[in-house]
């Protein structure tokens, strides 16, 4: 993630990260044409339900670990010139904005949620529900977008990230990132017993 300066159009009551990345902005705008995709990066959701309803609408229900909260709410697809909104129809949370702007060789993704639109007193009442994941969201997705940088270009890769991976929760994923580690101290513990005995054998 980035220090970076307050973003523009904030409502009274914003709360954002901003994340520079090595992706092209048309790259990182193309990413974002599946708002699925963004949503699922983040580590303290973990999906009950996500849906498409029409190009324009979808529904979601969360089981949110930074508050422990559920959430559940429909809502709408808004494209940008320069990314995309999603407003909620549901919850304390008004509406999250992806946006994209240039950043030398690569770009830089603001993070905007906005919760102006209740009112203050009930805004008070409900401080509970506040998301209080996205700075881990926003190494979620510095991560993840760097990683697709560097490995997007290979098919399997590609496809294990999206049929495989994005669908896991959070605790699959951890266990599946150990499993391959292990994995791999397993088959270079072997190589170095095999290179042992040859050494041995040679003697």
């Amino acid at each position: 993630m980035a220090e970076a300066p307050r973003p523009a159009e904030l409502g009274d009551d914003s709360a954002w990260v901003a994340v520079d990345t090595p992706l092209a902005p048309a790259d990182l705008l193309a990413l974002l044409d599946d708002p699925e995709r963004p949503l699922r990066v983040n580590s303290l959701w973990v999906f009950e339900a996500w849906e498409r309803l029409a190009a324009e609408r979808f529904r979601l229900r969360i089981r949110n670990r930074s508050n422990g909260k559920t959430w559940a709410t429909a809502g709408t697809i808004e494209p940008l010139s320069d990314g995309l909104r999603l407003r909620y129809d549901e919850g304390i949370k008004a509406d999250t904005r992806f946006l994209v702007e240039p950043l030398g060789q690569g770009s830089r993704l603001w993070v905007i949620e906005d919760y102006g639109r209740l009112p203050l007193a009930e805004r008070k009442a409900r401080v509970d529900e506040v998301d209080r994941s996205l700075n881990t969201w926003g190494h979620d997705l510095h991560r993840y977008l760097r990683a697709w940088a560097r490995w997007s270009g290979l098919a399997p890769w590609r496809w294990y990230m999206e049929r495989v991976w994005r669908p896991m929760k959070p605790l699959g994923r951890r266990v599946t990132r150990l499993l391959f580690w292990a994995t791999v101290a397993e088959i270079l513990v072997f190589l170095g017993l095999i290179l042992v005995l040859r050494q041995d054998l040679a003697a």
